[in-house]
């Protein structure tokens, strides 16, 4: 992130603060980066997809279909917030994230109240697309009498590749004023192995010269602990290592990039750790003595997790050498 962007998010502080997270935080969830919550406010739901397709309204709904639409892929996050105060009005909450963005580097694409949007026609976001439909539907649905205050933007970090919006309303149920926030970080299809698997040579060097090296290909199924069938050659080759090196103990540490809580990504990582040495144990014969699990979760990024590169990165098994 470069200067200015920094400077803006600290300005953006008179609007929002990362530090107001209440303890009613959803177990597992967190804010982007970029996109901070507005003070006050505590994550209800919260749901991540590594990579999606999104279509975003960028215009108003004229007869059933929307005037303008922006498509977007990579890494969705879908949260949902409500508000310590019941007082808090939807007008203030869309205002504070309108000029926070600004603030932080994004361009305003398309901004507008509920009778653009189809909300008074019963269509609109609740049945015009699916912009919310991982949320949980109790917290996402807006009153059915009297005005709701909807509001609704789109906007756009090009230098991120970053895209969001942002829906406010009074929520059904006497829950009060609810922020509804999808999220679009632009990103190649992770899956698609951007890292040469290592060779039982090159990881020897790496432990060699540093004590430690991270192996990038070996994958899991999204928030857990399922090994994905394309890790199998960098298992294999790490067996081969430990087959040509009799007396090679080795710590296998999990790593997580900073997505969701502290504690959740620790567990996260530890779980994964486990099925590596599990799976070179009943998969390839490896004496169970000679590998030992941990888990670092977020404390340890190779790089920034401001971009997905980044994050993907930081998102690693490590392979540490212990002593005889």
């Amino acid at each position: 992130m470069n200067l200015s962007l920094k400077l803006s998010l600290l300005t953006a502080t008179v609007f929002l603060t990362a530090s107001a997270i209440a303890a009613e935080d959803i177990a597992g969830s967190g804010d982007h980066p970029l996109v901070e919550r507005v003070a006050g406010s505590y994550i209800a739901t919260f749901d991540r997809t590594d990579y999606d397709e999104v279509r975003f309204p960028a215009g108003p709904l004229v007869e059933d279909e929307y005037e303008s639409v922006e498509v977007r892929e990579g890494e969705h996050l879908v949260l949902s917030y409500y508000f310590d105060d019941d007082d808090t009005s939807p007008l203030r909450i869309f205002r504070n994230y309108e000029q926070a963005l600004s603030a932080a580097g994004f361009e305003i694409l398309f901004s507008d109240g509920g009778d653009e949007l189809g909300w008074r026609q019963g269509r609109g976001f609740f049945g015009g697309t699916d912009l919310f439909g991982r949320s949980d539907r109790r917290c996402c649905r807006p009153r059915t009498s009297g005005d709701v205050g909807m509001r609704y933007l789109l906007a756009e970090n090009d230098d991120e590749g970053v895209t969001v919006s942002v829906l406010t309303f009074d929520a059904a149920f006497n829950l009060g004023a609810v922020a509804l926030v999808n999220i679009v970080t632009a990103e190649d299809m992770e899956v698609g192995m951007d890292h040469a698997p290592l060779s039982a040579d090159e990881m020897q060097a790496g432990l060699v010269a540093d004590g430690k090296v991270a192996i990038q290909n070996i994958l899991f199924a999204f928030d857990s602990d399922e090994i994905l069938p394309e890790s199998s050659e960098s298992l294999a080759t790490i067996a081969e290592l430990m087959g040509d090196q009799s007396d090679l103990k080795l710590l296998v540490v999990g790593h997580t990039d900073n997505v969701g809580d502290f504690d959740y990504n620790l567990r996260l990582s530890m779980a994964r750790a486990t099925s590596v040495v599990e799976y070179l144990v009943s998969e390839h014969g490896i004496d169970a003595d000679r590998l030992q699990a941990a888990g670092a979760g977020m404390m340890a990024p190779v790089t920034t997790n401001l971009t997905d590169e980044g994050r993907s990165q930081n998102r690693r098994v490590e392979l540490v050498q212990m002593a005889d």
